[in-house]
């Protein structure tokens, strides 16, 4: 029960309210109640049990209203709803007071009747329609803008693809322009000033650059003389160099190098520092004299047509 205690000597005065008599269905209505506390030591309300009445349903329970109590009043209230139309009549509030003298009244509330009314539908003009679709508004700039430049990425990105396989399958860069190759003894000569330039020996990485050696003078030789040196031993690469106008002496340079190479790759031999310092003049030495018999080749041949 609440407190309320310091209130003028007098009856309980009750009311019971809704702030209006009819809703429509599914709205909302506040029903109130109010006791005037007089002489009364303290008050309460008893609550009614939910549901309160048929079709009508109560939103976050019955509350009282505190700021009320200090004037000598209490107040409970609860904001109801229905979804059936009719008139409801709302249970009887009770309301527990104490006298001064400790004895207990039991008031009651003659609570009021809530209409809740449906929509009312003219039944003699009244039309059904098929329900509205969407409504469609015109599309702007600004919405056509991204789609419009995604478009047009997914467009060139196509055409650039197309191109460049195209191109490609011609030998061609992607302008179309002829693929300018380096000729064998170019590309040998540029990759051997380039391990010279690693200074892979004298890093104790003896390994790698007699691998690396041995590979330009392979491929070198592929694009030299046609044959598959890169899958080839050293013994079958010298086996097809045979026939070859190639100078003995340096065909014998060739053949130390390689085995060299061959037993610091696979025997885990450390080459002299002799051997070292001459593998990459060697191998220069090699792709010069064959790149040079090859244009005195051309040259002869020329001169025979």
């Amino acid at each position: 029960m609440l407190s309320c205690t310091g209130i003028l000597a007098q009856e309980p005065a009750l009311s019971t309210r809704l702030e209006r008599d009819s809703i429509l269905i599914g709205d909302q209505v506040r029903w109130s109640a109010s006791l005037e506390l007089g002489d009364a030591k303290d008050a309460a309300f008893l609550v009614p049990e939910e549901p309160i009445a048929p079709g009508v349903e109560v939103l976050g329970g019955f509350r009282y209203d505190s700021t009320k109590v200090r004037k000598g009043i209490l107040e409970l209230s609860a904001i109801l709803t229905s979804f059936d139309s009719g008139a409801v009549a709302l249970p009887p509030l009770v309301a527990l007071v104490r006298r001064p003298d400790d004895r207990v009244d039991t008031l009651t509330f003659t609570s009021p009747v809530l209409n809740v009314n449906t929509i009312p539908v003219d039944t003699a003009t009244f039309e059904p329609y098929d329900i509205k679709g969407q409504m469609k508004y015109p599309i702007t700039a600004a919405e056509a803008f991204p789609w419009a430049l995604l478009a047009l990425v997914i467009v060139t990105a196509v055409w650039a693809l197309i191109r460049f396989l195209h191109n490609r399958s011609q030998d061609k860069d992607f302008f179309g322009r002829p693929k300018v190759v380096d000729p064998p003894h170019i590309v040998a000569l540029r990759s051997l000033e380039k391990i010279r330039s690693q200074k892979l020996y004298q890093n104790g990485k003896q390994k790698m650059f007699y691998t690396a050696v041995t590979d330009v003078l392979r491929q070198y030789m592929v694009g030299r003389y046609g044959f598959q040196a890169m899958e080839q031993t050293s013994a079958e690469i010298f086996d097809s160099l045979k026939d070859k106008e190639i100078d003995e002496r340096l065909m014998e340079k060739i053949k130390d190098l390689f085995t060299t190479a061959d037993y610091v790759k696979f025997a885990k031999h450390n080459a002299s520092e002799q051997e070292n310092e001459e593998a990459i003049p060697t191998a220069v030495s090699f792709v010069n004299a064959t790149f040079m018999q090859q244009l005195e080749d051309e040259k002869a041949e020329g001169e025979d047509k």
